[in-house]
């Protein structure tokens, strides 16, 4: 049951453009919330965001005609998608991600996170982004899909690209760089669901590729959301493990918990999912008229929930802005819900348990020796580097 709304005004869309167009300025990278703290927005709410998820008659937006792939292509993405068209693509994927197929995936992501410790152990020091954060979510989620070893850089090259041009989708250069990237790993795979329609082999490829639908439109949503399930299998979760890190080591009394009782490992990542909230915003759009916590949204009018404000809401969160590994209940929206709740919740859940366990066990004294540098607010909040070092 929900709180009453305050009888506020609503400042409306054009607010919505100017608060979340702060956030892809440098101050916006580095402190979102210093952005959103004040800003009244219903979709910055926790009440308003949870009933605009929820509400059947709240779907996905209309996304205008872009000459961009990197557009075409997210257009096409699950979370762009709506109705039977939304329900058919997430019926391919959903296989992949009950609780006991989960589960068996635990096995793979400690076998990688040891060996990402391993390489740099006795090293000393490592960037904790690019040399473990990324690469661990990177290395099982394309090991799912069912791309060759020898493909997987090539992938991980156009993926980075890819991120730069939402992380930079003001700047016409990064997109255009992000279109080419796009279209190269379109065509990419059309040929390996061809080639696993013939010779299929343990993997989500070859579960596609047995079920290939005959309409070349369909096939287009089915390679979109190939690149979709890479990019929402790692980069989240590389935000997550990063960002999770970070909070813990400039934490040392939350550090300390974690440290003697690992059984606070679940109820750690509850929080960190909620303060970093990788995805910081979704955009929707009423079907009709609609009012919601005593908010007015007109029928064909986009909107944003901003998630990042709504789990910081001093309505449902106390003291929203402090880190509690041990906060309960800790009813988030970091994975969004609705119908389009993220399918991929529980791996990523799974990766963070396993890698801060591993990152903690494993490197004695872990400790930061320079500032974090944020790749990104806005759509995800992401970071690019990280220094840390141990006792080797």
């Amino acid at each position: 049951m929900s709180e009453p709304a305050d009888p506020v005004t609503d400042d409306g869309v054009e607010a919505e453009g100017r608060v979340l167009g702060a956030l892809f300025s440098e101050e916006g990278r580095r402190d979102p919330q210093r952005f959103l703290r004040s800003v009244s927005l219903p979709g910055c709410r926790y009440w308003v965001a949870e009933a605009m998820l929820r509400d059947s008659r709240l779907g996905a937006p209309l996304i205008s005609e872009s000459e961009h792939a990197l557009w075409q292509m997210f257009a096409r993405w699950l979370i762009s998608l709506d109705g039977e068209r939304h329900v058919r693509v997430r019926r391919h994927f959903a296989r992949l991600f009950t609780p006991r197929r989960v589960d068996g995936f635990r096995g793979l992501v400690t076998e990688k996170a040891d060996a990402l410790v391993d390489a740099v152990r006795a090293r000393g020091a490592m960037d904790l982004v690019g040399e473990f954060a990324r690469p661990l979510p990177f290395s099982v989620i394309v090991e799912i899909l069912g791309v060759p070893e020898a493909r997987r850089p090539w992938i991980a090259e156009r993926m980075l690209t890819l991120g730069e041009g939402f992380a930079r989708q003001t700047e016409p250069e990064f997109v255009h760089r992000a279109d080419g990237a796009v279209a190269e790993m379109l065509d990419y795979y059309a040929q390996l669901l061809d080639e696993r329609a013939s010779d299929p082999k343990d993997d989500l490829i070859s579960v596609l590729a047995a079920d290939l639908p005959t309409d070349d439109d369909v096939r287009r949503d089915l390679l979109a959301n190939c690149v979709f399930f890479v990019e929402a299998g790692h980069v989240t979760t590389t935000s997550l493990i990063a960002g999770g890190m970070l909070l813990l080591l400039d934490d040392s009394g939350q550090l300390e918990k974690v440290r003697s009782d690992p059984g606070l490992l679940a109820s750690a990542v509850e929080e960190m999912l909620r303060l970093l909230t990788p995805v910081t915003a979704v955009v929707c759009r009423a079907r009709e008229d609609v009012e919601l916590e005593g908010y007015r949204f007109p029928a064909g009018v986009t909107r944003r929930v901003v998630l990042a404000a709504a789990n910081r809401d001093p309505t449902v969160f106390a003291d929203p802005d402090r880190f509690d590994i041990e906060r309960a209940p800790n009813r988030h929206l970091a994975f969004s819900a609705g119908s389009h709740f993220c399918l991929g919740a529980p791996l990523a859940r799974l990766h963070g348990e396993v890698a801060i366990t591993t990152l903690v066990r494993s490197l004695p004294n872990l400790r930061l020796t320079g500032d974090p540098v944020w790749r990104s607010s806005l759509p995800l909040r992401a970071l690019e580097y990280l220094p840390v070092a141990w006792d080797a």
